[in-house]
């Protein structure tokens, strides 16, 4: 293997998993979750995007095969303006009930609101009232509130005797520095999943909020994981990956403010692409992407490559504490996982972990 540049690590700190667009068959995700058990990675998400297949099937159909490996499962991010808290809970709490507590929930504002004019009003109190909604019913209390968006009458609890060994983890999904302090201030959140930058320095700054918000409340910021969840595209074809990148840049880019201002890429090129793909002109969106927000937003190249750009989002425990390669191209998704499982996660495992 090449020799490397010289990068700082906090040995035993750094996890690693995957996650995955909701587009395929639901035997596709269970061939994917006996990946993630073979190569040793310790978290699976699906992500709950709008206009994509909904994450809780998909889930359901993978609990079996992760079941008591220890591997932890779920869904990122559900947000509140699509789904009321309760019923984020009840699902949240059945599919840690088949895993047997090894479960988890992302949850924050969401995208592509805008294409069927959803309102989103205030999404920080948003996101904090249906996180104490959530957390109230899943620690299997009865749940009484008065918040300013949310209201739950105090007869509100499951209706089905719920039984799990833990509490699932609560995440917060999100990247803009208010929602980061959100989740250092709230006790009831493990850590914050921050999508698509692949930049060491903003999650350093996503970092410092968290920590902020922990010392507003004298908590300790490290009991939050800082993840970040890139689209990858690993090929031995450079060329190839390079230009994958590019097309699946395209989709996300009009929502990744304000990551966008920080690495500089342009409000006309942002505005450019949304209009391409309000035409359904996806060719002319990848083409407006430019390789300043395609190197920013996902992660691609070669395996070594795969292996350099994801230690510069680990260095020196500024950045990330995890990282969950994101997925999302069907039987290409099969032929990216061994690559990385056979050729990057060991690598990374023996370097970062000591």
């Amino acid at each position: 293997m090449k020799t490397r540049k010289h990068y700082d690590y906090h040995p035993g700190t750094a996890r690693f998993g995957l996650a995955f667009q909701a587009s395929q068959p639901l035997d596709h995700y269970v061939r994917c979750a006996k990946l993630a058990k073979k190569y040793g990675f310790d978290m699976v998400q699906v992500y709950d995007d709008l206009l994509f297949k909904p994450a809780w099937p998909i889930l359901f159909a993978m609990a079996p095969e992760l079941r008591g490996s220890g591997i932890k499962l779920g869904p990122g991010v559900v947000n509140p303006f699509h789904m009321h808290p309760a019923l984020i809970a009840a699902h949240v709490a059945s599919l840690n009930e088949e895993m047997d507590g090894d479960s988890f929930l992302m949850i924050g504002r969401g995208a592509f609101h805008d294409l069927f004019e959803i309102k989103t009003p205030k999404p920080i109190a948003a996101t904090r009232e249906a996180i104490e909604i959530i957390h109230g019913l899943l620690s299997g209390s009865s749940v009484k509130y008065d918040g300013e968006i949310f209201r739950a009458k105090p007869e509100v609890r499951f209706h089905w005797d719920y039984i799990a060994p833990n509490l699932p983890q609560i995440w917060i999904g999100g990247w803009g520095p208010k929602m980061a302090e959100l989740a250092g201030r709230m006790k009831q959140v493990s850590g914050i999943m921050v999508s698509s930058i692949t930049s060491g320095s903003y999650l350093a700054h996503i970092r410092e909020r968290v920590r902020a918000g922990a010392d507003s409340i004298s908590r300790s910021a490290d009991e939050i994981e800082i993840g970040c969840v890139p689209g990858t595209i690993i090929s031995k074809d450079r060329d190839a990956a390079r230009e994958l990148a590019r097309t699946a840049s395209a989709v996300y880019l009009p929502y990744l403010e304000p990551m966008t201002d920080y690495v500089g890429v342009k409000r006309d090129e942002i505005e450019s692409v949304r209009e391409a793909l309000w035409r359904n002109d996806l060719v002319m969106a990848a083409a407006l992407v430019s390789d300043k927000a395609v190197d920013s937003f996902k992660l691609w190249g070669t395996p070594d490559e795969i292996i350099d750009k994801t230690l510069r989002m680990l260095d020196s425990g500024r950045g990330a504490d995890r990282i969950n390669f994101g997925f999302g191209r069907g039987e290409q998704d099969i032929e990216s996982i061994n690559l990385l499982g056979e050729k990057v996660l060991p690598y990374l495992l023996e370097k970062v972990r000591g």
